[in-house]
């Protein structure tokens, strides 16, 4: 507190404390202290296990959670809701890799702990297999380490199952009666569709 007098303002302690200027003390930023204190989950914890919020899609993807893992499904999630700042989003997401990603590494996924509890929304973003923000109409594509995205101009959107080389074609999913096809509306979430895709052999 001593050394506050000496210094202009808060900006410039906290750029101090940044630099390590504080004798003989090792100090984090803020970032650097999320990522040293994060104890991750596992990959046998499963929110499937534990009280969730009762709202349609949350109970949707717990009821999907343990076959992703055991790779005998793959979901693929497309969320259409607002952003934290009121703008229309909307997203394609990887079920499978994106509740792994926060199991092990936490900060560089979906709050899915918040998620499951009914705090959160589940927002799409840039780092998932589609995203579009329709307030600047930024559009972008992602393949993850279960998809290869595929555009067609004339079949639309497709994903590839790496796994077992099938093809999902959304306009198809929504266009014909398909039973692996889910239509959500969730008063949390916004307005959700699920696609399953059973795989072919086990990874």
């Amino acid at each position: 507190m001593e050394d506050r007098r000496y210094l202009p303002n808060d900006r410039a302690i906290q750029q101090l404390v940044r630099l390590r200027s504080t004798v003989g003390t090792i100090v984090m930023t803020p970032s650097q202290f999320k990522d040293a204190h994060f104890s991750p989950l596992g990959s046998f914890f499963y929110f499937s296990e534990q009280n969730i919020a009762n709202d349609p899609l949350t109970i949707a993807l717990a009821e999907r959670e343990k076959s992703n893992a055991f790779k005998t499904l793959s979901t693929i999630i497309f969320v259409s809701t607002r952003d934290s700042k009121g703008f229309s989003v909307s997203g394609y997401i990887d079920l499978e890799q994106s509740l792994r990603s926060f199991k092990t590494v936490g900060v560089k996924s979906h709050p899915w702990a918040e998620i499951f509890a009914g705090h959160r929304r589940l927002e799409p973003d840039q780092q998932d297999l589609s995203f579009i923000s329709w307030n600047n109409g930024k559009v972008f594509y992602n393949d993850s380490d279960n998809y290869k995205i595929i555009p067609d101009a004339v079949k639309g959107l497709s994903f590839l199952y790496k796994g077992d080389g099938s093809i999902l074609t959304i306009e198809k999913y929504i266009t014909e009666e398909h039973s692996l096809c889910t239509f959500i509306e969730s008063p949390k979430h916004g307005s959700a569709v699920i696609y399953d895709h059973r795989i072919r052999r086990k990874m």
